[in-house]
C-alpha cells in the first residue's frame, strides 16, 4: 500500500532503504511485528522489492498484493533467531536472544552440514508447517551412466515418446482423485460462508490438492533424473502451451509439461546433461525422417499413423517426431542483418518454408 501510494504521488517507487527505514519505525508500535527479530522483517521489504522489481520488468503480470496473515506465509531466519541441531530448530525470543521460546522437531529430509547453514526459512502452507534450510555447500557433479543423444516428444496420451519407441505414459493423477475433490468441492461449497465447518472443509480440500500436486512432483523429479542419468543431450520441443490450454484444457495442466522441462533443466545441471529446445515451428510430425521429406499437408489429430507419399514407408507419429527431433540441428545463414547478430534457421525447416510459400491455394 506504501509503494503504490507513493507512486500515485510522485510517479516513483520507494527505495529498499527507505522502506525498511520505515518499517523499521513502525515495528515498534506493532505488537504483531515485535514477535519476530528485525532481521526477519527487514527480509520481508527485500520480497517486496524483489517482487515490484520483477513486474517493472515484465517478468511478471500483477504487482506484489496484500496477504493477510491467515494465507499461506513464511519468515526467514538470517544470522540469529534461531538454532537448529540435528533435527530440532530453537526459536529464541526477538527480545532477548538467549531465551528460547520453544523447540521444535521436523522430519530432515537429507543431510545437510552443520557448521555451514546460512539461514533458514519456516513456511506455512495448508496448515502444515516446513523448514527450508540454505547451507553454504559446493554442488557436486553427478555420475552419467551413458552419454548418448535422445530424441523426446510430448503428448497428451502418452506423456514423452523417445527414439527407440520406448513410451512413458503419463499417470494423469488429477484425473485419477477428480471423484475424491469433485466430493471435497461440493461439501465445501455447502458449508456457510464464514463458519468454521467451512474452514474444515477447505483445509481437507486443500490438503487433497496439496497431495496430488506432490504425487505429480515426485514423479516428475524421479523421472527428470533417470533421463539424465542415460543421455549427455536431450532434446526436446518448445511447445506454446498457453495455445495447448486453451484447446485440450485441463488435460495439459494435468501432466504439467512445463513444470517437468523446468525440473529437467535444473536436474541437467548436476549431470552435466545439456538440454536442447527444438525451434517451435520445426515440423517434426509432418516430415519423414527417412527421406526428409514434407507429407504435404496436415496431419489431423486422429492420425497417429501415416504412409509417405514420397518413398512409401509408413510411420508412427509420435515415433517419427522424436526421431526428427533427435536429429534437428541450427543452422546460421552467411547474411547478417542490419543489427550484426546471427539468425538461427532450422536446415529442414527452411525447404518447407519455400514449398508452401509457392503452393498454389486450392480452388
Amino acid at each position: 500500500m506504501l509503494q503504490r501510494k507513493s507512486y500515485e504521488w510522485s510517479g516513483k517507487k520507494l527505495s529498499l532503504a527507505k522502506l525498511q527505514s520505515y518499517v523499521a519505525k513502525k515495528r515498534t508500535k506493532n505488537p504483531y511485528w515485535m514477535k519476530l527479530n528485525a532481521q526477519s522483517v527487514q527480509e520481508i521489504c527485500e520480497r517486496i522489492e524483489l517482487s515490484y522489481n520483477r513486474f517493472f520488468h515484465k517478468l511478471q503480470i500483477h504487482p506484489p498484493q496484500f496477504k493477510s496473515r491467515e494465507d499461506d506465509c513464511s519468515f526467514l531466519f538470517k544470522q540469529y533467531g534461531c538454532l537448529i541441531d540435528n533435527d530440532r530448530i530453537t526459536i529464541n525470543d526477538p527480545q532477548n536472544r538467549k531465551v528460547p521460546i520453544g523447540t521444535y522437531r521436523f522430519l530432515k529430509h537429507r543431510a545437510f552440514p552443520m557448521d555451514k547453514v546460512r539461514n533458514a526459512r519456516i513456511k506455512r502452507h495448508n496448515n502444515r508447517f516446513y523448514v527450508i534450510i540454505c547451507c553454504d555447500c559446493k554442488p557436486k557433479l553427478l555420475a552419467r551412466a551413458c552419454n548418448g543423444t535422445v530424441g523426446i516428444d510430448f503428448g497428451l496420451k502418452t506423456f514423452i515418446t523417445m527414439d527407440d519407441g520406448q513410451r512413458i505414459e503419463s499417470p494423469r493423477w488429477c484425473f485419477k482423485a477428480g471423484k475424491k475433490l469433485r466430493k471435497l468441492d461440493k461439501a465445501k461449497d455447502k458449508k456457510v460462508k464464514g463458519s468454521n465447518r467451512r474452514k474444515k472443509a477447505a483445509i481437507a480440500r486443500a490438503n487433497a490438492y496439496a497431495k496430488v500436486a506432490q504425487r505429480r512432483e515426485n514423479w516428475q523429479w524421479h523421472l527428470a533424473h533417470e533421463l539424465c542419468r542415460q543421455y549427455a543431450v536431450i532434446k526436446i520441443e518448445d511447445l506454446c502451451l498457453t495455445g495447448m490450454k486453451k484447446l485440450w484444457g485441463h488435460k495439459v495442466s494435468d501432466i504439467a509439461i512445463g513444470a517437468f522441462v523446468q525440473k529437467l533443466t535444473h536436474v541437467a545441471g548436476k549431470y552435466g546433461t545439456q538440454v536442447i529446445k527444438v525451434d517451435r515451428f520445426f515440423a517434426s510430425s509432418h516430415i519423414c525422417h527417412k527421406c526428409q521429406k514434407h507429407i504435404g499437408r496436415k496431419l489431423l489429430l486422429w492420425e497417429r499413423q501415416w504412409r509417405c507419399p514420397h518413398c512409401g514407408d509408413t510411420h508412427d507419429r509420435d515415433i517419427n517426431a522424436a526421431i526428427n527431433i533427435k536429429h534437428w540441428e541450427p543452422v546460421y545463414d552467411s547474411e547478417k542483418p542490419s543489427n550484426g547478430k546471427k539468425r538461427g534457421k532450422t536446415k529442414v525447416a527452411i525447404s518447407w518454408q519455400r514449398r508452401d510459400a509457392n503452393k498454389k491455394p486450392r480452388a
